[in-house]
């Protein structure tokens, strides 16, 4: 594996995942979150999805920064402070608020822009579960909300006093059946050492809600005793609507509920910070709990239900008055879903609610009038509502609103339909939604995130007609001319005849004469022909890039996986196989040597291909799993009956379902050598990869199983040594069965 281009990853920054991007009201500074790859301890993220110190995995290695719009100036407000995130301008600009782990453990500090003063406030333990948990300014810039772990609820961070000198010379992976491409013979599988017990890590507390004086940096609790998830603080100021976080619905449904709540905002923070508490909704199936959004007038808080984890929810548009109680579904006769993951309907006026699904625009009045579809004429997919993010009223420009279509901006009328084209641009595609924009309506400037296939993501700003684009932040200055290849759209026609696409990567060396082996990257339900104007395609570069099979010679196949609701295992290889055979009709494929890697879902996916087909020539499988029946009684029977499991019921009520959708139990159809790959603390209990190894082990069949001290589920959260290591052998197993001569064994 070339080292250089393992290194640029490594070093490559990106956008926080799911942390909003936010503008001063005067337009002229903007604050965002960075992370990169680069860790020289792994993730503890397991079965909590924190580390040690109490980071959520995902804002881990975060850094904040600020640029000048003006001049392009940036700075890194917390260099090696370990993992900061969620910056937020104060209402004036002059603070920013954010959260960091700087001092053993998060907590929320307060930065002055005009004394460069940096204060910590003094409180509970930050807890953040997603990187749209943002700290929340009043109206007037007093006070800020956060969200905090309970004191008793915190377990003893571990001490590296306690830890052996020795610890970085043992091996950070344990193998079994694994042998180097130089060896003549495999030794027998060795036998695998019981799990010991690992301590609890935080993560299971109740998390309240507390308040902060801006100017002191004292804080007082607000909220205790409950599991807040969100909150947002209404115009006026007088109320925060919380959420809180319930669990599933049902141990067998894939589907959140969360109460929620009105908070009364003090005038002034008491010694004790009480508040009037009062609920307005009970068990509201959210996906996230955060698709609400407050009125302008601040009498109402509006909601739809729904979203990636909303299996039950039937995205319906509610709206409750704060002060009577009364909650009115608006949607009631209709059976329109507006249900989205994150975006909550915007306000027009306090009359009608603006709702984005199916990519056009609904009006959805307050006084129970019909739901109006506006963009039925608009020839274009509506992606995007342009609008600030700390308020729910779109951004008008001439009294339209301003849409995102694909790489062009609009400007739409809501009364007539009319619509005006205000930018595109041919080169580079656009990121709007709730975290990558933000509109300072004083200066009339609008914030966006672009990139292109070959150019990275970062932050543009405009002017108020989308005017005259420039980039103002360069988060890469050092990334230099990568292996991303030659890429091309391929497509192919399915048994039901369906046409669909995927992405063909080819390194820069294929030809005819030097046909590459192919590696297909698969994963259930994923559409990744979308992405292909996108910067990496829109995978995560730092883990399981794409580029580095490129860097290695071989030729990438991302394919459009479409599956069924119900047992989508069945199709799997119906689903597949003509994608590859797509891929190898190019001349620069070499089709007799072809591989699959997949993780997680995708790493199943694997499971079950290499018992319905003997294509492939070489297989990894990456925090998989193999056995529905053991899932399901290991604390995933919601995954397994209503989501994407797809059995449809419980163990007992479809238990051949259960054994045909187990490729455990089916593993002497298998011929094609597998490796599985697994962190000691992923969610996906180890067992499962340990079962797919013993049992091809048994049949005489070609596997091998290695697992990772302190991985979870995702590599890319891995250490800088664990990941070369799981680099090189993942491509030692692709070379070894990908790379022979034609015609040797």
């Amino acid at each position: 594996m070339p080292s250089s281009h393992f290194e640029n990853l490594l070093q490559f920054s990106s956008f926080a995942t799911r942390v909003p991007i936010h503008i001063t009201p005067d337009g002229n500074w903007i604050a965002y979150n960075t992370t990169t790859q680069n860790r020289e301890q792994g993730g503890s993220a397991g079965f909590s999805l924190y580390s040690e110190t109490g980071v959520m995995y995902e804002m881990e290695r975060g850094t904040v920064w600020i640029t000048n719009a003006q001049t392009g100036e940036s700075r890194n407000l917390t260099p090696r402070w370990g993992s900061s995130w969620a910056p937020r301008w104060s209402p004036d600009g002059k603070r920013l608020a954010f959260f960091s782990d700087k001092a053993g453990f998060p907590l929320l500090y307060i930065w002055d822009r005009e004394s460069d003063e940096m204060r910590a406030v003094d409180s509970k333990p930050v807890r953040t579960l997603f990187g749209f948990e943002v700290p929340k300014w009043t109206p007037d810039g007093r006070y800020i909300l956060f969200k905090t772990v309970s004191s008793e609820q915190l377990p003893p961070v571990k001490s590296d006093a306690n830890s052996s000198d020795d610890s970085h010379e043992s091996s950070i992976v344990e193998m079994w059946g694994w042998t180097s491409a130089e060896a003549d013979s495999e030794p027998a599988p060795q036998d695998i050492p019981s799990e010991e017990p690992k301590a609890e890590k935080q993560g299971r507390a109740n998390i309240e809600l507390a308040i902060a004086n801006a100017e002191t940096g004292a804080a007082l609790p607000l909220m205790e005793g409950y599991n807040v998830r969100s909150c947002d603080i209404a115009p006026n100021g007088q109320y925060a609507a919380v959420t809180i976080a319930l669990g599933s619905e049902t141990p067998a449904a894939q589907q959140q509920i969360f109460d929620l709540y009105a908070v009364s905002l003090p005038n002034k923070l008491a010694e004790n910070g009480a508040a009037t508490v009062k609920p307005l909704a009970r068990r509201i199936r959210f996906a996230y709990g955060i698709t609400l959004s407050w009125s302008p007038g601040s009498r109402y808080v509006a909601w739809t239900t729904g979203g990636g984890s909303g299996k039950l929810a039937s995205g319906n548009a509610r709206v409750v008055d704060v002060e009577t109680g009364e909650i009115r579904c608006l949607t009631e006769n209709t059976e329109l879903d507006l249900g989205r993951h994150y975006q909550p309907p915007l306000w027009l006026g306090e009359e009608a609610l603006l709702c984005l699904k199916k990519r056009q625009l609904w009006k959805v009045p307050l006084n129970g009038g019909a739901v109006q579809n506006l963009t039925e004429a608009f020839e274009h997919d509506v992606h995007d509502v342009l609008y600030p993010s700390e308020g729910y009223a779109p951004w008008t420009v001439g009294n339209a609103v301003v849409v995102r279509s694909g790489s062009r901006f609009y400007r739409f009328n809501l009364s007539d339909g009319a619509s005006e084209l205000l930018y595109k641009d041919a080169n580079r595609t656009f990121h709007a939604g709730r975290f990558c924009q933000d509109a300072a309506e004083e200066a009339d400037r609008f914030i966006y995130v672009a990139a292109s296939a070959q150019e990275p993501p970062n932050i543009w700003i405009a002017g108020a007609g989308l005017e005259s684009p420039r980039r103002i932040t360069d988060i890469n200055p050092r990334l230099q001319a990568a292996a991303f290849g030659k890429t091309e759209l391929i497509e192919w026609t399915l048994e039901d005849g369906q046409r669909y696409k995927g992405i063909l990567a080819l390194p820069a060396d294929a030809s005819e004469k030097n046909p590459a082996p192919l590696v297909a990257i698969v994963y259930p339900d994923d559409m990744p022909s979308h992405y292909i104007d996108e910067f990496a395609w829109g995978r995560d570069i730092s883990g399981d890039h794409p580029s580095m099979y490129l860097s290695r010679g071989y030729a990438v196949l991302l394919p459009d996986f479409p599956v069924e609701q119900m047992e989508p295992y069945k199709g799997f290889s119906s689903a597949v196989l003509p994608a590859v055979e797509a891929a190898a009709a190019s001349p620069r494929v070499d089709s007799e040597r072809v591989g699959v890697i997949g993780a997680s879902f995708g790493g199943y996916a694997v499971n079950v291909l290499l018992t319905q087909t003997r294509r492939f020539k070489a297989a990894v499988a990456v925090a998989s799993f193999g056995n529905l029946v053991s899932k399901f009684l290991t604390g995933s029977s919601g995954w397994v009956e209503a989501g994407d499991g797809g059995m449809g019921g419980s163990l007992w009520e479809h238990p051949q379902r259960y054994v045909d959708g187990s490729p455990v139990f089916h593993l002497d159809k298998v011929e094609t050598p597998l490796l599985l790959i697994h962190g000691e603390e992923d969610y996906v209990p180890f067992e499962q990869a340990r079962e797919m190894f013993e049992g091809l082990s048994y049949l005489g069949k070609e596997a091998a199983l290695l697992k990772y001290k302190g991985g979870d589920h995702a590599p890319g959260n891995w250490s800088n040594e664990a990941l070369a290591d799981y680099w090189g052998r993942v491509f030692e197993w692709f070379d070894r069965h990908l790379k022979r001569r034609r015609g040797k064994k």
